[in-house]
């Protein structure tokens, strides 16, 4: 599906330069940059979420830039960090994909001409990093892979057409790939963060259990002293 959008992509370059189209972008899009801030609607991830805000913050400083933000925990942080800052906010589960708000989300996306996605990536069952994709960088790369191809092709019912309905339809699996694999690494993390807190816990319970026998033996022993002094 890639390979077939690099083919439209490269062919609708090459019309637009022997027909002097001026327009710039395929789709109808509002040639604004959108940042997609993805984190979680609860805690226990580690550190992931803090990170992930960490490179949206450096990166959407800039008022002109336009902010989208998936889950309750990025809302808070956004808004303790950037006070009076607009934003649109998208709730999806933290479990799984629902295709009504994913499609809220896409039909909002598809509006911008760029789109950059801050995300969790990952890398092992241990490593779970911070991330960011940008999504229409991720066509042009498609496109470059079949610049130098000499194949011919002929496109109906047009060229605008069909590269329109393509760019949405690639644009939206990234966005929905991008969403997925941010879900896989927000499980991995809080796998690892369940795990250390379970070890911490382990330990705090062996620490009290130590404490609550030195108390016992201290008991024991006054109960000793006590019985000693009353015999003398």
């Amino acid at each position: 599906l890639n390979l077939a959008f690099g083919y439209i992509s490269y062919a609708y370059k090459i019309y637009k330069k022997n027909t002097n189209i001026r327009s710039t972008d395929v789709l109808n899009t509002n040639g604004k940059t959108l940042h997609v801030l993805v984190t979680s609607n609860t805690g226990l991830y580690g550190d992931l979420i803090r990170e992930t805000f960490s490179l949206f913050s450096k990166d959407s400083r800039n008022n002109d830039t336009d902010i989208a933000i998936i889950g309750k925990t990025g809302k808070q942080i956004f808004e303790n960090s950037f006070p009076g800052r607009g934003y649109k906010y998208f709730e999806l589960s933290d479990s799984s994909t629902e295709d009504t708000r994913l499609k809220n989300l896409l039909n909002h996306a598809l509006q911008y001409s760029n789109i950059v996605i801050y995300h969790g990536v990952f890398k092992s069952i241990l490593s779970q990093n911070a991330k960011i994709t940008h999504l229409t960088g991720e066509l042009i790369k498609v496109e470059e892979t079949v610049s130098e191809s000499d194949v011919r092709f002929l496109f109906e019912p047009s060229i605008e057409d069909i590269a329109e309905y393509f760019e949405k339809q690639i644009l939206s699996l990234l966005l929905e790939q991008t969403i997925l694999e941010s879900y896989l690494s927000k499980f991995a993390s809080r796998m690892v963060s369940l795990d250390s807190s379970a070890a911490n816990i382990h330990k705090r319970i062996e620490s009290l259990d130590f404490s609550l026998k030195k108390i016992q033996h201290k008991k024991i022993n006054s109960g000793i002293k006590q019985s000693l002094i009353g015999v003398i």
